[in-house]
């Protein structure tokens, strides 16, 4: 038997037939402890504003510091996204694209600025009917200079003469996520997107991976940061810095102005990141407690996450190649979660399942590869049927492309534009855990 006193809300006990089950799997997950810090956060005074009702399709908006107002909705570029899921997404009446520089991260920023430009949806093609763009600048670009140079290639890249909005990706180098250097530091980059922005090349400038110390900093720069994004799931809500920049909003929104307000946006929000903490299966997409609001309303996990997400003031950003999908994920209001569920799905925050980590395996292989081809190269994992699946490019001649791997695991590697081969790979763990290797032309060999 189990005895506890918990600081429960009414609600909460007059519930429907499935919460009983919820709260049981909710005090399991707390190992015996009261849900605290959670429970209370979901009921604290500075959350007496219940969630207004919304009406089906009812996506929140916010506007921006620049007074451009974006939907809380919007698709992520990494992930193989590429040219035919940006038009798709397009058509379907997205209004937002997050992109980068980065094509070992699984970015085509070019291929965002292709579909852009055919659909004629540019901020220059129609300033109030246009979707807005957001790119990323790579650590290894950090500097004054070097940012310049970024600003200048995401322009060509976009094909566009203005930039909707332009992130910091990363507000430092670490590991091996640079093929080189940095020229300079996080707040060089910054001067140089406030010129931007004082030149009008620029409309939005913000960071990603933002912690309390990094905030202080930014909030003493000339030019705030208008976007901040950060990792955000309902195991990781990131709930200290976001009440730092609710209370910031709020604040404008008592001086009836926008001037310094911060839109938060959350990556991976459906659970990407715990496969970096050693978790076999994603926890987010599996959760019971997920699952069970999901099958009550007949919707999908991703429509739920991103319902509770936007309604706590996040802007999600997830990558679909599937159509189905992304209109789904788009439609995420056409139902309401009451404010039990919201709850509940708060109290979830730094409570992933335990059971779900695992140890490194052993056939396990960490893999850089560089380009020595003449052009840009695809790389294609090889699965079990023989598809080719893209897992990146390296878009010119130097650059890399890490990712981890098993031993046995076939890459070919691929012309951007012929789509003709150029060289194979095969994974071979004998080689060792840490493996680099140069994939050169040879093409005439295959």
């Amino acid at each position: 038997n189990i005895v506890m006193v918990l600081p429960l809300p009414l609600q909460l006990l007059q519930c429907k037939p499935y919460s009983y089950a919820l709260l049981l799997l909710l005090l399991v997950m707390s190992c015996g402890i009261s849900l605290g810090s959670s429970q209370l956060r979901a009921a604290d005074a500075n959350d007496d504003k219940k969630d207004e009702k919304l009406s089906p399709t009812s996506m929140p908006k916010f506007t921006l510091a620049n007074n451009i107002t974006v939907p809380m909705i919007g698709l992520g570029g990494c992930s193989g996204v590429r040219y035919k899921d940006f038009k798709s997404a397009i058509d379907i009446g997205y209004q937002f694209i997050d992109t980068a520089q980065s094509h070992s991260w699984g970015y085509h920023e070019e291929e965002v600025g292709q579909a852009m430009q055919e659909a004629k949806r540019r901020y220059q093609d129609n300033k109030n009917d246009f979707v807005f763009v957001q790119t990323k600048i790579h650590p290894q670009d950090l500097g004054y200079r070097s940012t310049k140079k970024a600003i200048q290639l995401s322009l060509e890249r976009l094909q566009v003469t203005s930039l909707d909005s332009v992130l910091i990706h990363k507000p430092r180098c670490w590991g091996d996520i640079c093929s080189h250097e940095p020229e300079g530091t996080w707040e060089d980059s910054w001067k140089a997107l406030e010129e931007a922005v004082d030149l009008g090349v620029v409309r939005t400038i913000g960071i990603c991976d933002v912690d309390d110390q990094l905030l202080d900093k930014l909030l003493s720069k000339r030019i705030k940061p208008m976007v901040i994004q950060n990792w955000f799931d309902p195991f990781h809500q990131d709930y200290a810095l976001r009440r730092r920049i609710e209370s910031i909003n709020a604040a404008q929104d008592k001086l009836g102005s926008v001037e310094k307000k911060i839109l938060y946006q959350g990556y991976s929000t459906l659970g990407n990141q715990w496969k970096y903490q050693g978790y076999q299966d994603n926890p987010v997409m599996t959760s019971p407690w997920l699952q069970a609001i999901a099958k009550t309303y007949d919707v999908s996990v991703p429509e739920v996450i991103i319902q509770w997400a936007t309604r706590r003031g996040v802007m999600v950003l997830p990558a679909s190649r599937n159509p189905t999908h992304q209109l789904s994920n788009l439609r995420s209001y056409d139902f309401t979660l009451d404010e039990e569920e919201m709850m509940a799905i708060d109290a979830l925050d730094g409570k992933p399942p335990q059971q779900l980590r695992k140890e490194r395996d052993t056939n396990e292989v960490d893999i850089q590869f560089t380009n020595h081809a003449d052009g840009p190269v695809d790389v294609f994992w090889v699965d079990r049927n023989e598809d080719h699946i893209h897992v990146g490019s390296m878009q010119k001649p130097g650059e890399t492309l890490s990712l981890t791997s098993y031993h046995g695991h076939s890459f070919v590697f691929k012309k951007i534009d012929g789509g003709s081969l150029l060289n194979r790979h095969l994974v071979d763990k004998s080689l060792g855990s840490k493996q680099n290797h140069e994939i050169e032309d040879r093409s005439e060999e295959l």
